[in-house]
């Protein structure tokens, strides 16, 4: 499989930077102006794109009573879903309109898709990277359309275990191995069931780049991604948690999410590299409170030295204190005085 994987104009992998998508699928509340100032605030973070969903109700529900149930800031709604998702769509103008926005803003745009008219949508718009979600994965023929693409596929690993997910990327390679990237998504709010350990697992078990998608507004999971090895970050972004419909409560606002992509970053610079190194600022603190040797007192010339004649004192510059059992029973041939360094050649 892939080490790499190259969408548009990032590369995602171990030696770049983490590619951060704002997940917007609910949140633009599929109004073009709201949809818009999402792409803003993207391109002002420092992120790197915008992730949407083609909804089509009527190709993935054959149940048209569901009911749903989600959190607002005013307490618990329950809604029609299949109406629900009928109001979040754009027609396919819109989507022509807001692909071209995100492009002039250098902010990536991709969508989820979980239905053929999604696969069309798509295609026609140019998209550069599928999204496919958690909740798809028994739906293997879609699996197989989207994989003899070629296209980066950005895989949600959800509620899948080994065996299920080996199914699909063993459908991957039949297809023409497209570019693949691993997300763990965990949509569980108890860290004894979030098991981040998944991160590390599926790049090694399945050799492709991993990320994350994290479901709220805490960051503590999404920095231990970073650390795991995580090249992808899906975090959920709204203008304004108090907006009507569902997701706006366990989303960031703007300024938050701008605060978030500034310590992914730093998060990432401090990760380092599996080696003890030092920093300058440690390297140049060690010359200050390091130790050399020097005369514990005044000591002539002649003096054999012995025990307690010499000690260990700041700062680092002269002859390291390891090598004081070099010096114990030799013959000064100067005199030093009490804290003056010794050198090899005063003995």
């Amino acid at each position: 499989m892939f080490s790499e994987v190259r969408i548009k104009n990032r590369t995602l992998g171990p030696n770049h930077p983490v590619f951060i998508s704002a997940e917007i699928g609910v949140t633009c509340n599929y109004n073009m102006n709201l949809t818009r100032e999402l792409i803003d605030v993207v391109s002002s973070s420092g992120a790197d794109a915008v992730k949407l969903i083609f909804w089509f109700p009527e190709e993935i529900m054959s149940d048209t009573s569901v009911v749903y149930t989600y959190d607002t800031t005013a307490g618990k709604k329950s809604v029609n879903m299949f109406e629900m998702l009928q109001a979040l769509q754009f027609s396919f103008p819109q989507w022509q309109e807001l692909k071209a926005y995100a492009d002039q803003k250098e902010v990536i745009l991709f969508s989820t898709v979980n239905s053929p008219s999604g696969i069309q949508f798509a295609e026609q718009l140019g998209l550069e990277a599928y999204k496919m979600s958690s909740w798809d994965f028994n739906y293997h023929s879609l699996w197989r359309e989207i994989a003899r693409l070629r296209k980066p596929m950005i895989v949600d690993s959800g509620p899948v275990n080994t065996m299920e997910l080996a199914k699909v990327m063993n459908i991957l390679k039949e297809e023409g191995e497209p570019p693949c990237i691993l997300v763990h998504c965990p949509h569980t709010e108890r860290p004894q069931e979030m098991n981040m350990l998944s991160i590390p697992y599926m790049r090694e078990t399945f050799n492709v780049p991993t990320g994350y998608s994290s479901r709220g507004r805490d960051s503590e999971t999404d920095i231990m991604a970073v650390t795991l090895g995580s090249v992808y970050l899906e975090k959920r972004l709204t203008m304004n948690r108090n907006l009507p419909g569902h997701h706006h409560v366990i989303s960031l606002e703007p300024k938050e999410f701008e605060t978030y992509v500034k310590t992914m970053r730093s998060v990432q610079a401090a990760v380092g590299v599996k080696d003890l190194h030092p920093s300058p600022v440690d390297l140049s603190e060690r010359k200050r409170w390091f130790r050399h040797l020097v005369a514990n007192r005044d000591l002539p010339m002649g003096t054999e030295l012995g025990q307690g004649m010499l000690e260990a004192k700041r700062p680092e510059e002269g002859v390291c204190p390891e090598y004081l059992p070099f010096f114990l029973g030799r013959v000064l041939k100067k005199s030093l005085k009490y804290n003056e360094a010794i050198g090899w050649d005063d003995v």
